[in-house]
């Protein structure tokens, strides 16, 4: 592709990211193959790490942009085609820019959201993990042996990429980086699911909080080093589950595999294009244990009452400000307003508030996010122990990653009997 048809190519494409709400992974899909080739390479580094790449480049940005530009004018930026059009022609010629991961590539309220939750020691290692290239998780079902699988592939030579086994989940396979894995007869059986490694972690902790604790941490770093707790020998236990906020499935159908197929999932949200999603996945995957229910937005209360107090485990793994998924989805960085950030606990408190009515007693309330900010976090949890005290208590709890995996927090409330 010649120069003048990259700057337009990207052009059209970084006016799509910058003044619609689609996602980057829909917008590639949406280019020829010669053309989503060129802009994967491109456009992410950018969204990343947009000021040092930049430096890198020798591309010239005026102080404080992108972040002081308002969105028309970034729809027109000139510095980030001029940084496509740099980045291409280096990995053309088989090199790359030295970069140093700045946490001016972050928006200012972001950064400075983070410094306050966490110090500047925590903070500088947040903005330095955000800014590396996320490898390919897999998970791997439970009738899987991870070694076997491994094996099987590297010999194949089907492959052409590393792998090695996850140091975060007992489920998990993790490749450098992207290969088209979809593809293979292994995935047709429903061998393996395409999800991050804390994704893994948090369908685990579900089930089992106390064997995923010890690779939790009060605040948001790597969490490699703790010993990786082993499912071979549990039993699958045959219970009611209920995952809130289903959206595709990735973690209803991780927890409908940890029961072998046993017991029930009843899968919640308010998308029917993405429980449409879930069933066709959990067909092909050999799962006849997930049920997909659509709930009316705000209705939640109303639907579920017949359910009340008979799950023995409720997911709620909310909405929320997406932070710790940043090196995955580095365009929510630049669409996310101080209002929509300011509405995401208000919304996480009342579905957990919603769901927690259907805890049988003794049973586990599990609340989920894929950020670090305190705001949505541990705050939260403070706010419904002080409303439901009486009602649940604090049991296991904290953060993975973002580093060895996404960022994520998960904390476990069990129901009094």
């Amino acid at each position: 592709m010649d120069k003048e048809r990259l700057s337009q190519v990207f052009g059209g494409a970084w006016a799509d990211l910058m003044r619609t709400p689609i996602h980057l992974d829909s917008l590639l899909a949406r280019q020829t193959p010669r053309a989503k080739s060129i802009l994967a390479q491109v456009i992410p580094p950018i969204l990343m790490r947009p000021v040092s790449i930049a430096e890198a480049l020798g591309v010239g940005v005026p102080e404080g942009e992108p972040w002081s530009l308002d969105p028309a004018s970034l729809v027109n930026w000139p510095a980030a085609r001029q940084m496509a059009l740099e980045l291409h022609a280096m990995l053309q010629g088989g090199s790359a820019p030295s970069v140093q991961a700045s946490p001016e590539d972050y928006p200012p309220k972001m950064r400075e959201m983070i410094l306050k939750d966490w110090g500047k020691d925590i903070a500088s290692q947040i903005f330095s993990e955000l800014a590396q290239p996320a490898p390919l998780s897999l998970r791997l079902s439970r009738r899987v042996e991870r070694k076997a699988f491994m094996d099987g592939w590297k010999k194949s030579g089907k492959i052409p990429v590393r792998m090695r086994d996850s140091q975060v989940s007992p489920l998990g396979v993790v490749l450098e980086s992207y290969t088209p894995v979809l593809h293979t007869p292994e995935y047709d059986r429903g061998e393996f699911e395409i999800q991050d490694e804390g994704s893994q972690v948090m369908a685990i902790f579900t089930l089992w909080p106390e064997l995923i604790a010890p690779l939790l941490r009060p605040s948001p770093q790597n969490s490699l080093g703790a010993p990786l707790p082993s499912l071979s020998d549990l039993q699958a236990p045959a219970w009611k589950i209920v995952d809130a906020c289903a959206g595709a499935g990735g973690k209803s159908l991780a927890l409908a595999d940890l029961m072998k197929g046993q017991g029930r999932v009843f899968s919640y949200d308010i998308s029917a294009p993405k429980l449409q999603a879930l069933r066709r996945r959990a067909t092909r995957a050999g799962l006849n244990n997930i049920q997909a229910i659509q709930v009316p937005e705000g209705r939640e209360l109303e639907s579920l009452r017949k359910f009340e107090k008979s799950a023995d485990r409720v997911l709620v793994d909310a909405p929320c400000s997406g932070w710790g998924v940043l090196r995955r989805n580095p365009d929510i960085k630049w669409r996310q307003s101080a209002e929509s950030l300011d509405r995401f606990p208000a919304l996480q408190l009342r579905l957990l508030e919603a769901y927690s009515g259907l805890v049988a007693p003794g049973g586990t309330l599990v609340f989920g996010t894929c950020t670090f900010r305190k705001a949505e976090t541990i705050d939260v949890i403070e706010q419904f122990i002080s409303r439901h005290g009486d009602q649940f208590s604090k049991s296991h709890g904290g953060f993975v990653g973002p580093g060895s995996s996404d960022g994520f927090f998960m904390q476990s409330l069990m129901r009094k009997a």
